[in-house]
């Protein structure tokens, strides 16, 4: 499961949890208190409402007490936000007092009448012969609501809630992220050390999952380089020690004095030339091509094909093989490529099928032309390749055959070069192969080279 799937069940897991929370346990608690809190402020509004009535009448009656006026007046419920308005019969105003709670409230700047809510009106008729009525109006505002038991329970199960669904998240969110991150750590620091057979600990199928076993193929293909490059290196010292030690004995030789015939010595030294020749092809086989600028020239297409494979006749005979080819492209055809190292492409597929080859096989090879580039193409009967071989035979120091001698593979790089060289002019090289059946190399290479 993803990491973002974990997180959103997770948090609709928490939900539902505080949700039920509320239902069963809370709700009742929180829905009682509120009526506690609603019937406390009813009764404290009502006996508000009678003092300030019996107030009003003792102030208006002929014969007033002014010690029980006095009295009842230190009882009014000042901290209170309420209006007395006494209307005469006709319903005008003819007398009015806030409560002190109200006229602070009222004088605050941030507080306007429309931000006062009446929330009880107490209405006491005048007994006769005065006519008319005691109007009492209770106000609240949004302060007052939230200071509320009830209310304020609610506001801490919301904000505790929230609080605590995001603790909770936060900590499986660390969790979930310090592990592997710690793993990863882990690892690294035994690459660091050289240590190329890893193993982990995480097993998850989530994103940190997937970057493992991306990092565990990455650490195969270091391991599975660094061992080709040993091997690689033996295989050069190697094939580098037949010619020196060619060049050594017929240098050591003609040194000697022994030689005066001008013509041996000639013929000798013409041997020198070639093996240092030779030299100088494997070094430059070693080199990555991308190394090397492109010397690009016009190259006539068919020319061009018609010269390798009279080079390679008299080879591919000799290797007990049916040479074709199938040349389906005009006689003014050009391209422009750097001819050299097109004609090591096609020398290094060449070589490949005539070794990879079966007894009494087949090489055919193909140049089609088509819309904006030409398609070469060597085709052989032989061994084919493994499915499981087939991704990693453009990697470097690949090689499908895994036992090497000097007379059965390279170094490796030789693939790896050539899809180099196409892709520097502009083309592509493919590979469809079938084991035991067979393989066929194309790559492409536009006409013009941008």
């Amino acid at each position: 499961m993803s990491l973002r799937n974990k997180l959103f069940l997770s948090f609709i897991a928490l939900i539902t949890l505080n949700i039920l929370l509320f239902k069963f346990v809370f709700q009742d608690i929180i829905i009682d208190q509120l009526k506690n809190d609603r019937h406390n402020q009813y009764q404290a509004e009502k006996d508000a409402a009678e003092k300030v009535r019996l107030n009003q009448l003792l102030r208006s009656s002929n014969f007033k007490d002014p010690i029980e006026r006095q009295e009842l007046e230190k009882q009014l419920p000042e901290d209170v936000m309420y209006r007395m308005v006494v209307k005469d019969a006709s319903g005008n105003t003819i007398y009015h007092r806030p409560s002190q709670a109200y006229s602070l409230k009222l004088s605050l700047p941030s507080t306007t009448k429309s931000d006062l809510k009446v929330v009880a009106e107490y209405h006491f008729q005048q007994e006769p012969p005065r006519a008319g009525e005691i109007v009492v109006y209770f106000y609240t505002d949004d302060y007052d609501m939230m200071a509320t038991t009830g209310v304020s329970m609610m506001l801490w199960f919301i904000y505790g809630s929230l609080v605590l669904v995001g603790l909770l998240l936060l900590a499986l969110f660390l969790r979930w992220i310090l592990r592997p991150v710690n793993e990863l750590a882990r690892v690294t620091q035994e690459i660091r050390e050289g240590k190329r057979l890893v193993t982990f600990t995480y097993r998850s199928h989530d994103e940190f999952g997937q970057l493992f076993r991306y990092f565990g193929d990455m650490v195969d293909e270091l391991r599975f380089s660094e061992e080709r490059q040993s091997e690689m290196i033996a295989s050069i010292a190697h094939d580098f020690r037949t010619p020196l030690t060619t060049i050594k004995g017929y240098a050591s030789y003609i040194g000697s004095g022994r030689v005066t015939d001008l013509t041996r010595i000639q013929k000798q030294m013409g041997k020198i030339e070639v093996k240092t020749s030779d030299l100088e092809k494997l070094l430059d086989f070693t080199v990555q091509s991308t190394e090397v600028r492109l010397n690009i020239s016009r190259i006539h297409v068919k020319g061009f094909l018609k010269g390798i494979i009279e080079d390679y006749l008299a080879r591919v005979k000799e290797a007990g093989l049916t040479f074709q080819w199938k040349l389906r492209v005009s006689n003014e055809l050009h391209i422009e490529a750097d001819e050299t190292k097109l004609r090591r492409v096609m020398e290094n597929l060449l070589n490949n099928a005539i070794h990879y080859n079966k007894p009494n096989g087949s090489i055919l090879v193909t140049c089609d032309q088509r819309e904006g580039h030409v398609l070469f193409s060597v085709i052989d009967k032989g061994e084919g390749i493994a499915a499981e071989d087939l991704p990693k035979i453009f990697n470097k120091f690949y090689r499908a055959e895994k036992s090497r001698n000097r007379n059965n593979g390279g170094t490796g790089l030789g693939l790896t070069i050539c899809q180099s060289i196409v892709r520097r002019h502009g083309g592509e090289l493919t590979v469809n192969s079938e084991q035991g059946i067979g393989s066929s190399f194309s790559f492409t290479i536009p006409f013009y080279h941008s």
